[in-house]
């Protein structure tokens, strides 16, 4: 019993991972595992425990096998799944999954979405583990891909050994194959969302942290790191489950891509973020398409945080319906913009004065993207412009440079759909002898297509117009708040000009 008090800290460390941050519909919120009632029901759990010196049963979380034995026997004893998670694999953690399932369907009740989701489970893994909680809990169907033969078969065996075989689909996919050719394969089914729970380490990282028992299968226990404490809970995976080229990053950002082509194909992606960091490069991709809307949520599983990033191409997805938005600023409408048609044509006149772009998503409402700040100091601007009319600048000479120019460069912007990735560039360079007769000066003519970064918004609202309330509201997404307030107050003015303007013009 000399290991005693080494693991009453380890179990005390587990024990307050289910903390109240957790989600609120998660089981282990307020109530970790008894280990008393698992070790009397289930022989293979009772096997991996111990008794502490004060009197409770007990385990040692760094033992990967007693770790595995746990999960099982959890799924067992509170989903009623017998599921089979080989030695070598990635051993899931039953809490953080299930938050991640509770949140999607937060998102899918909230837009009133619940009946017959069916849902793509990207690198599924042996243990199937969001197909197996999400078809069993909520009823969804799932087709799950991986790219492991041997995940693809130990996750057959799991949904047939479960009797889920009428919910979930399970299909192997080659290496570069995200969801793009899967939903095009698949043209009778009407996807609602995607999940994925990517390997967030680059190959350079995880040989660090991690370290090889032998055929592609890595732990954490005993790995050469000075710089890091021992791991809590002890973590065997096969390579493929800890990294992948590019980290996370790279393997969101190919599904990002193909959402742009499937657009509102699918209802709802998804995706688990293990690096907060990434989120900036992530939502700044995102942010390439005035027609996406995205939105984060962290998920608490004690000391360890993950984030989903969500995002929708379908107008009619809400996604801050989960999240704590400010009240919208509302602006009452005199009456002589009674009626929605005058309502419409003032404020857009307005948003286009401000080079606010619009994008109308029904009868009611835009959605407004700003990329500068055109509002503020409207009295310094007007005072320039006043000064520019009374003393104009001088003009410029125009001179001609005489520089012999021996080249022509082009370079376009497409507008197409493939300026979101890098498909469809070209780059031509042809190599000639001009002649001065046919006036023809030119050594060299480049030609090349470049896509360019959009410039990211300041800010993104929402503004509905509510012609029973004479009124229009501003509803904040994403960007500077403060931003949005100007623009309010921006508004606001207007509509105080417009009313003192009434008089005026009707005598």
């Amino acid at each position: 019993m000399r290991f005693q008090t080494e693991y009453d800290e380890y179990y005390f460390v587990y024990c307050m991972s289910f903390n109240e941050r957790m989600h609120p519909r998660n089981p282990y919120k307020d109530k970790p595992p008894d280990f008393n009632m698992l070790a009397d029901k289930f022989v293979e759990f009772r096997s991996h425990c111990y008794i502490g010196s004060n009197g409770k049963l007990k385990m040692n979380f760094r033992d990967t096998n007693a770790v595995r034995i746990l999960a099982r026997t959890l799924l067992l004893s509170d989903f009623g799944l017998d599921v089979e998670i080989p030695p070598d694999c990635l051993v899931p953690r039953i809490p953080q999954r299930l938050n991640y399932i509770l949140f999607i369907d937060d998102m899918l009740k909230a837009n009133g979405i619940s009946e017959n989701a069916v849902g793509i489970d990207i690198g599924t893994g042996a243990s199937c583990i969001y197909a197996l909680l999400g078809a069993k809990q909520f009823g969804w169907r799932f087709l799950a891909t991986d790219t492991d033969p041997f995940a693809i078969k130990i996750a057959s065996q799991n949904v047939k050994t479960n009797g889920l075989s009428e919910k979930i689909e399970i299909l192997r996919v080659p290496a570069d194959c995200m969801i793009k050719d899967i939903v095009r394969s698949h043209p009778e089914t009407e996807f609602t969302f995607c999940m994925c729970n990517p390997p967030f380490y680059e190959y350079d990282e995880f040989e660090e942290k991690f370290r090889y028992l032998g055929d592609n299968v890595l732990t954490n226990v005993g790995s050469d790191c000075a710089n890091r404490p021992a791991p809590h809970s002890a973590t065997i995976a096969r390579s493929n489950e800890l990294a992948v080229a590019g980290g996370e990053v790279a393997f969101v950002s190919r599904l990002i891509e193909d959402s742009f082509v499937l657009q509102n194909t699918v209802k709802l992606y998804t995706s688990m973020v293990g690096k907060k960091s990434s989120l900036v490069e992530l939502r700044k991709k995102l942010g390439r398409c005035l027609s996406v809307r995205s939105t984060v949520m962290t998920l608490y599983q004690g000391k360890t945080h993950r984030w989903v990033l969500a995002w929708t191409f379908e107008a009619r997805i809400k996604l801050d319906k989960l999240t704590k938005c400010s009240p919208p600023l509302e602006l009452c409408l005199p009456p002589v913009l009674d009626g929605k048609e005058s309502s419409f044509t003032w404020i857009r006149k307005i948003l286009d004065l401000l080079e606010v772009s619009c994008e109308k998503q029904d009868s009611s409402s835009f959605l407004c993207e700003a990329v500068r700040n055109t509002w503020s100091q409207q009295r310094q601007k007007r005072r320039a412009e006043r000064i520019s009319s009374i003393c104009p600048p001088l003009s410029k000479r125009y001179c001609l440079s005489g520089t012999d120019v021996g080249c022509t460069v082009n370079l376009g912007n497409g507008d197409g759909k493939d300026s979101y990735s890098n498909s469809g560039n070209f780059t031509e360079c042809i190599v000639y002898s001009g002649s001065r007769k046919s006036g023809d000066t030119r050594d060299i003519s480049v030609q090349t297509y470049m896509p360019l970064d959009k410039l990211q918004p300041l800010i993104r609202f929402r503004l509905v117009i509510y012609p029973s309330e004479h009124c229009l509201k501003l509803y904040w997404l994403e960007g500077s708040r403060h931003c949005l307030h100007q623009i309010w107050q921006f508004c606001k003015n207007q509509l105080a000009k417009l009313e003192k303007s009434i008089p005026s013009s009707s005598s």
